[in-house]
């Protein structure tokens, strides 16, 4: 089978044509029913995770697959109250696990708990399928929102105020627990880690604050996961661009409106590859015309990876997905 050409982008950053290819979650309800496989039977039978996550690459011609759909797997195994997942909705967090910071603890027998072996199954089904044809992005729940699912967000953003040497062990904790879960998706056939950390956006987070808590422990993320590793982060981001772009991550995706192709490329250079950033509300509201508008705009400001700037909406329609894809060819043909 013929290697896709996104390995080639991130082997050679600058030398190749954009393509149009999403690590972050590109499920719709259409896709769902086109397929035969949806929620919320996905999320917890490999067979229908792996047929799901396939068709954003099958019926709309995407350069790449994506599993799993939610950012609960690891809070749900460690003992965060769960609200279940439905036809029209992911499984969401509604209690942590932990009252306070000192109780907080990654179970030893972590992998044996929870969907763990779901998301294993399906990426070993996915890679024997595809091997290298089609990339495999396992997507992990970063450790500023996982320490906040754990804990408590609100907690959390006021511990890296009043108790910082506290949080920051918290932090570590989760981090040691997300490389040993990256590594565990890469040996089952993930081409690519996606570090999904919407937590830590700069809607929520100083500057200060990334570099005190964050920027390290990504560094380290990325020296110890066995692979290529792309962080997304939801919402503006426009004053840790430079931060992200030290962080050694090889790629970065970013929501747009809020972060322009162009502020992304003045930040990081050509030290990352740049992922996105067509916003979810053009693709879930607007006509195939503006996807394009939108698509020849990142594609003039030099994106690596088109691709939605977040996680679909389960109503996106079809025809805007496949507009993405069909505006790449004719705007580079």
């Amino acid at each position: 089978m013929k290697q896709s050409p996104v390995f080639d982008i991130f082997e050679r950053p600058g030398t190749h044509r954009p393509i149009c290819s999403s690590p972050v979650v590109n499920v719709t309800l259409a896709q769902m029913d086109l397929c035969g496989s949806g929620y919320p039977e996905a999320f917890s039978h490999p067979a229908h995770m792996a047929n799901l996550a396939e068709s954003a690459h099958t019926f709309l011609g995407f350069e790449g697959i994506r599993l799993p759909f939610d950012l609960c797997v690891e809070a749900e195994a460690v003992g965060c109250g769960i609200k279940p997942p439905g036809r029209e909705s992911p499984p969401s967090v509604v209690k942590p696990a932990f009252e306070n910071f000192d109780s907080l603890a990654i179970p030893p027998d972590i992998f044996n708990r929870g969907r763990f072996h779901i998301v294993f199954e399906a990426a070993v089904c996915l890679r024997t399928k595809y091997e290298k044809s089609v990339p495999i992005y396992g997507g992990i729940t970063g450790p500023f929102s996982l320490a906040g699912h754990l804990c408590g967000i609100n907690k959390l953003l006021k511990g890296t105020i009043k108790n910082p040497g506290i949080v920051r062990g918290v932090l570590k904790r989760v981090m040691d627990f997300n490389i040993v879960y990256a590594n565990r998706l890469l040996d089952a056939g993930c081409h690519f880690i996606v570090v999904i950390d919407p937590s830590a956006s700069g809607d929520l987070l100083s500057e200060k604050t990334f570099q005190t808590f964050l920027f390290p422990l990504y560094q380290e993320m990325h020296e110890r996961i066995n692979g290529k590793v792309i962080l997304h982060i939801c919402g503006n981001t426009n004053k840790l661009l430079p931060l992200i772009a030290g962080t050694g991550f090889e790629g970065f995706s970013f929501e747009g409106p809020a972060v322009s192709v162009r502020a992304a490329r003045q930040a990081t250079g050509e030290k990352m590859i740049l992922i996105g950033n067509i916003p979810t509300k053009t693709l879930l509201m607007g006509s195939p015309e503006d996807v394009e508008r939108d698509v020849r705009t990142a594609i003039r400001e030099r994106i690596d990876l088109l691709a939605p700037a977040c996680g679909l909406a389960l109503q996106t329609p079809l025809t805007n997905l496949k507009a993405m894809v069909q505006a790449v060819h004719q705007i580079l043909t």
